[in-house]
This record gives structure tokens, C-alpha cells and sequence, in this order.
């Protein structure tokens, strides 16, 4: 299966070296010098072809691909056979271990079939072919009695150089604007590999035309078994390096899922998203999480672009997986789909929507290992959720604010800054309990809370009791807490809140209390002078806020100051005379 489409430059490529290995065929057959009259025994033949196929398995370098030592029954073939079988023998070499390899690495390494193309592998066969013809045909021309060593080097000399040119007309047909000699560091260690076995296979000839063909076949089985051996040793490290590769990234995406288990429930779907796309190619994703309350929601993310960017609700992908460069047949989505359990109880379901043509085997394998873990962070999160905020509204509970309002205070009170407190009331709000039911008074509570928490960037929002909630805000000074907590009241009073199809007016009132702005020698003190200026704002007629600063003064948001009717009167001076 092809991965893109084929540039014409790249498809050129490709077939220039596959027709130029048929047509040297073709010419060769009629030479008669480069066919043998008489072709040696079958079984013979057989052995060769299995030791050359062998001996090709061992491919230490892939960054090119050759016959490699598969090249040492090459001269033997040459001596005996000529060049037209020759040729022959290191096409089939090649391939077959191309064919043993990749079907190894799919069973045993990778899970998955090897991308690489076909056509690709033609190529390196036509390469193969018109090399040993070269080589071949120099072995041919030298006169009899010329030395052994003499004709072995000279013909693997010419195998190599054209191997060699080839690769750099392969390179400069598809990267011209590349330099030819970019790529020669990488060419070299394999094109060594090949003049190793062709050095191997002269001295294999030098055995049969002195000790015959029983000893040279038992010697060039033992060198193929040996690099048969070598390439099961590459394999096998190669399973054991992405095993352990596999391992430590999984090792180190459950670490990242255990360090997010105190964070928001967003942040911990987006790292599951992040890393489920490390282990498995996905093009939508989906995280559907039961809340306490027994409410589904959900999260989702696209493809690349925009839509990849984590935000609520339902993915709408299409019917099929997406169509890709080339000849292909449109497959509907696999939908990888796990749920995550803690204690028997569902927290949640992910799901992935994969194309089966893309589908790594050995990454769903690893996700479900990281399954657990996501199913621990995402309870973890949640019981922490729990144990920190209100079921109903979300905001955090009471004692989570009495700690920190206690550091903010006592860290004010030491070096010095400021911060602020909102107590925030809705007005009327048993009436709307009497008048429409608890239902819609919650529904009130949960809507004012939707305000209250984002009242500021950073602002901690507490349920502070019934219909009362608290927001502290660090760093800010009275004035500053008196401006928010009118936005606040104006927001409230603009919300368009309904119950069984009827609008119900919501309202608030607010007291603020800000240190050092009043004299509180506690974080207790400051809430106490917040509800003192909440208790005026109610009043004085509700739907207002006034900030407390001190001595029964309230100062509303026009900066006019209020005096309150329970403050103390100003002691009147002694009188000496009556």
C-alpha cells in the first residue's frame, strides 16, 4: 500500500533501473559468453540459491538496502553458471529476503506490515541485476590463466561502482536541487557489506577449483547459516529495542497521568489525549465522563488544525476515514473504544476513531496497559474533585477556602500586599424555593455559581453556606473587591434564568472586606466585616454591594459613604460648666 501518491520524477525513479535490468537481460541472453552451455547439478543450484537468500537476510544498515552478503554465491555462479543466472540469483536473493524480513518484523518487531514499497524493492532487484551483469561481464573478458584475485577484484570493483552510480542517479533523479555526493557516508557501509561477500565468494571459487564442489557448498552454507544467525540476532535486538522503547514511554506517560490526578479534569482529558496519540494514530477523539451527579459529559478533539484543541461536546466525524493520495478503497472508522473503571464503578468511556489502514496493533496493546492508569487519575481526580468542592455547584467547599484564606491573611499580615473578600446572598432566595420548588432553587444555586466561579482569573469561589458563596481575591485592595463584586451583581441580574419555561428574576447582594483596608486581626475578622457590609447591603433594599471600611462606614460603588444606623456615636467632649 502506498503512503502517497508517486511524483513523476519519484515513479521515473523507480523504473528506470526495473526496465534497464529487463532489457540488459534480454541483451544478455545473447551473448553466449555470459550464459553456460552446461549448468551444474539442481541440487547444487538449490543450495546456492538458498545460502545467497540467507546470507542476504543480514542487513545491519537500512538505511540502503542491498543483496549485502547474499553476494558471496555470486562469483560461484558467475564461474559456473555465467552472468545471465547470475543476475538471476541476486534478484531472487534480495527479494526473498526482503519478503522473509518483512514478514519477520511484522510478526515479531513491529506489529504492523512494513510501509515500504513494493516498487521500491523492484528497484533494488534491478539494481542487483545490472550490477553482477557488469561484474559478470568483466569476469568473462579477462583472458584464461589471468590471476583469480586479479579477476574477483575487478569485478566486484565494477559491481560497486555501478551499484554506486545507480544510487546516485536515483538520488539526483528525485532530490536534484541535492548535491550527488550527499549521500555517499550513507552508501558506503552497505555497498562495504556487499565487497566483503564478493571477496568471500572469490575465495569460494578458489576452494572449488581445488577441493570441489562439496567442500565450497558445505563452506558457503556455514557462511550463510552464520549471517542467517547475525540477521536473528538484529531482529531480536530490534524487538527488544522498541519493546523497551515501548516501556519507558509507557512508563512515562502513566508518571504524567499520576502527576495530573490533583489538577482540573480537563487537564487530565488532554494529557489522555495527548498520550493515547503517542501510543495510537487517531484522527477524533472522545472522553465521556460520568459526573457525580450521574450527568454524561463529554470532551472531544479533531483532526490536525483548529479541531485539535480539546472543547465539550459530541464529535460529528464522517461516515468513512478520510481518502488517501493513490489508489485506495474508502474504509469506515475503527472505533477504538475502552472504558475506564475504578472499583467497579464507570468513570468513563474513551473513544478513538482510527482508520483500519493506519491501525497499529502494537499501540492498542500499549493503551490498553495505560488504561489503568488513566482510570486511577481520572478517580483520583474526581475524589479529589469531591472532597474539595460541592456536588451540586461546584464550588469548593468551606474548609478548603477557611485554609487558604488563613495563608493569604497571614501572609499579608507578614510581608505585606493586600487581598479582598466578596460574601455574595441571593436575594429572595426562599421565596423562589416556596414558589417554584427546591428544583429551580438549586438550578439558581448552579446558575449564580457558573458567575461566581468566574468572577475573576484566579479567583477561589466557596459555597459558603446555603445560597451564600465567598470569593477571595489575592492581591487586591478594597476598591478593587468593590468593582468586581458590581460586575458580579450586574451579571447576576442579567442572567436570563428560567425553570418550566418561566423567567425568574435573580438578584444578589454583596459585602466586601479587604486587608489591610479594615483592622482584622484574623482571616475570621475579615469574613465577619464582609457579612457586616452584606448585612447592610440587604438593608438598605438588596440588590446592591457595599464595601466595609471600618467603624460602621460602608462606601457603595458611586464612592459615597454610608453610615450605619448601629455605628457608634462620636463621644461628645467633657463639659465643665452645665
Amino acid at each position: 500500500m502506498l503512503q502517497r501518491a508517486l511524483l513523476p520524477r519519484e515513479l521515473g525513479a523507480s523504473l528506470v533501473p526495473i526496465l534497464s535490468a529487463l532489457l540488459a537481460l534480454a541483451a544478455a541472453v545473447r551473448v553466449p559468453a555470459l550464459r553456460a552451455e552446461e549448468l551444474p547439478p539442481t541440487g547444487l543450484l538449490l543450495v546456492l540459491i538458498l545460502a545467497g537468500a540467507a546470507a542476504a537476510c543480514h542487513r545491519p544498515f537500512r538505511s540502503v538496502s542491498t543483496v549485502g552478503l547474499g553476494t558471496l554465491v555470486l562469483p560461484l555462479i558467475v564461474e559456473g553458471a555465467g552472468g545471465v543466472p547470475a543476475a538471476g540469483l541476486a534478484a531472487a536473493s534480495f527479494l526473498s529476503a526482503e519478503l522473509l524480513l518483512r514478514l519477520v518484523r511484522r510478526r515479531g518487531v513491529y506489529g504492523v506490515p512494513d510501509r515500504r514499497s513494493l516498487l521500491r524493492s523492484l528497484e533494488t532487484a534491478g539494481r542487483a541485476v545490472l550490477a553482477t551483469l557488469a561484474a559478470a561481464l568483466t569476469w568473462v573478458l579477462f583472458p584464461r590463466g589471468t590471476a583469480l584475485a586479479t579477476v574477483a577484484t575487478a569485478s566486484g570493483l565494477l559491481y560497486l561502482l555501478v551499484w554506486a552510480g545507480l544510487e546516485a542517479a536515483d538520488g539526483k533523479i528525485r532530490r536534484p536541487e541535492h548535491p550527488v555526493l550527499a549521500r555517499w557516508k550513507v552508501l558506503l557501509p552497505p555497498l562495504g557489506l556487499d565487497a566483503f561477500g564478493w571477496a568471500l565468494g572469490g575465495v569460494l571459487v578458489a576452494v572449488q577449483k581445488t577441493s570441489g564442489w562439496t567442500l565450497t557448498t558445505l563452506l558457503a552454507a556455514a557462511c550463510a547459516l552464520l549471517a542467517l544467525e547475525a540477521a536473528r540476532n538484529r531482529v531480536l535486538h530490534e524487538r527488544s529495542h522498541h519493546r523497551a522503547f515501548d516501556l519507558e514511554r509507557l512508563r512515562r506517560a502513566g508518571k504524567r497521568m499520576v502527576d495530573k490526578g490533583e489538577r482540573e479534569i480537563v487537564d487530565v482529558i488532554d494529557r489522555m489525549k495527548t498520550e493515547s496519540g503517542e501510543l495510537v494514530r487517531f484522527h477524533w477523539f472522545q472522553f465521556e465522563l460520568m459526573a457525580p451527579g450521574g450527568e454524561l459529559k463529554s470532551w472531544w478533539a479533531g483532526p490536525k488544525g483548529p479541531e485539535s484543541e480539546l472543547r465539550t461536546g459530541v464529535p460529528e466525524p464522517d461516515r468513512y476515514a478520510p481518502v488517501l493520495p493513490g489508489v485506495h478503497r474508502r474504509a469506515q472508522w475503527n472505533i477504538v473504544e475502552r472504558q475506564l473503571r475504578s472499583d467497579g464503578r464507570l468513570l468513563g468511556r474513551l473513544r478513538l476513531w482510527c482508520d483500519p489502514r493506519k491501525l497499529d496493533l502494537a499501540g492498542v496493546e500499549l493503551l490498553d496497559r495505560l488504561v489503568p492508569q488513566m482510570s486511577a487519575s481520572v478517580g483520583r481526580c474526581l475524589t479529589g474533585r469531591e472532597a474539595r468542592e460541592d456536588t451540586l455547584t461546584g464550588a469548593v467547599l468551606r474548609r478548603v477556602l477557611e485554609k487558604r484564606l488563613h495563608e493569604v491573611h497571614a501572609q499579608v499580615t507578614e510581608e505585606g500586599g493586600a487581598m479582598a473578600v466578596i460574601l455574595c446572598d441571593l436575594d429572595h432566595f426562599k421565596k423562589i424555593n416556596d414558589t417554584f420548588g427546591h428544583p429551580a432553587g438549586d438550578a439558581a444555586l448552579v446558575a449564580a455559581a457558573a458567575v461566581f466561579k468566574t468572577a475573576w482569573e484566579g479567583a477561589l469561589c466557596c459555597r459558603y453556606g446555603g445560597e451564600e458563596f465567598v470569593i477571595l481575591l489575592e492581591g487586591m485592595d478594597g476598591g478593587q473587591g468593590l468593582a468586581i463584586a458590581e460586575q458580579v451583581r450586574q451579571r447576576i441580574q442579567d442572567l436570563p434564568f428560567e425553570h418550566g419555561g418561566q423567567r425568574i428574576p435573580l438578584t444578589m447582594s454583596a459585602g466586601v472586606a479587604s486587608s489591610p483596608g479594615v483592622l482584622a486581626k484574623t482571616a475570621a475578622e475579615l469574613l465577619l466585616f464582609a457579612d457586616e457590609a452584606l448585612y447592610e447591603a440587604k438593608r438598605r433594599g438588596r440588590n446592591r454591594v457595599l464595601l466595609d471600611v471600618g467603624q460602621g462606614r460602608y462606601q457603595d460603588v458611586e464612592g459615597n459613604l454610608l453610615q450605619s444606623d448601629e455605628a457608634p456615636k462620636a463621644q461628645e467632649p467633657p463639659r465643665i460648666f452645665v
